[in-house]
């Protein structure tokens, strides 16, 4: 199964939803909540430029934020995360 990783901040709309998607879809994921673990915005920055959150990574690769993920379920990637 593929390991999904995503950097959140609270009160963030676009993390809930994006966290909303993954857990729909019934897929697991590690959330890096960067106000109760502020050491992770070091280990985020080194991951990517995205400075937005939510940032998705899918098996260690950036995909981005919400957006990106939507565009992710819209092509089906998200679908086949499931069957593996």
């Amino acid at each position: 199964m593929a390991k999904l990783e995503i950097y959140t901040l609270p009160g963030c709309g676009y993390c809930t939803h994006a966290k909303r998607l993954l857990a729909n879809k019934g897929l697991a994921f590690i959330e890096y909540d960067v106000y109760q673990q502020p050491e992770m915005i070091k280990d985020l920055r080194s991951r990517t430029t995205g400075r937005t959150y939510p940032q998705v990574f899918i098996d260690g690769n950036p995909i981005g934020g919400f957006t990106e993920l939507l565009n992710k379920e819209k092509s089906g990637l998200l679908t086949a995360l499931q069957q593996n």
